[in-house]
């Protein structure tokens, strides 16, 4: 395996096929994409939730964007286009896809050679991670706190009572301004909250 850095070139490239947005129900969800896909479709948190999105039951309190169709498509895929109808807030996920993380913290990647499509042209890491909207750079620090809040929580999540449960999932995923305001500050808080919730 050939680990990758942000300086690191890599061949890959889109030429807009389906292929990452198929065999899916595991792209997570993390509360920076809930506010700001909800707000990129004009819709409320709860629509979004409700119509977008599942839990994932056996890794709670996880959230993932719902497949559609016999392939398990994305279903915030075009189908006509093949693009992300969301492709200007999309998830860390897909930012990344298709480099797999080793170490978030320092920034080494390996590429999962699961693109089909044949690029010539080399490009850096950094270049491909950050687009034209530099989501990587931007929520990477929000995104790794994150991580470790859900693995703090999977391992206690069996013995919070259910009440406590519903109740951080209303902080995590609901609890929010409509998309306004400051998103890191609004997120940072509630994974503090929740923090203190399940010290107690």
């Amino acid at each position: 395996m050939q680990y990758l850095t942000l300086k690191s070139k890599v061949k890959i490239g889109c030429n807009i096929c389906d292929k990452c947005c198929i065999n899916r129900g595991d792209i997570k969800l993390t509360p920076i994409n809930i506010i700001e896909i909800s707000k990129y479709m004009n819709i409320s948190i709860e629509e979004f939730i409700s119509k977008y999105t599942k839990a994932l039951t056996d890794e709670p309190p996880e959230m993932v964007i719902k497949t559609t169709g016999d392939k398990y498509t994305c279903i915030l895929n075009n189908q006509d286009t093949n693009k992300c109808s969301v492709h200007s807030v999309k998830p860390m996920q897909c930012v990344m896809f298709p480099l797999v993380p080793v170490d978030l913290e320092h920034d080494i990647f390996f590429n999962q050679n699961t693109c089909p499509y044949e690029q010539n042209q080399e490009i850096k890491v950094i270049d491909w991670l950050n687009g034209k909207k530099g989501i990587y750079v931007k929520y990477k620090k929000l995104y790794i706190k994150w991580i470790n809040l859900m693995e703090t929580l999977q391992k206690k999540w069996s013995s919070i009572p259910s009440d406590t449960q519903g109740e951080i999932y209303k902080i995590l995923y609901y609890d929010y301004d409509s998309g306004k305001g400051n998103i890191k500050r609004m997120v940072n808080n509630n994974i503090k909250k929740v923090y203190k919730i399940i010290k107690k």
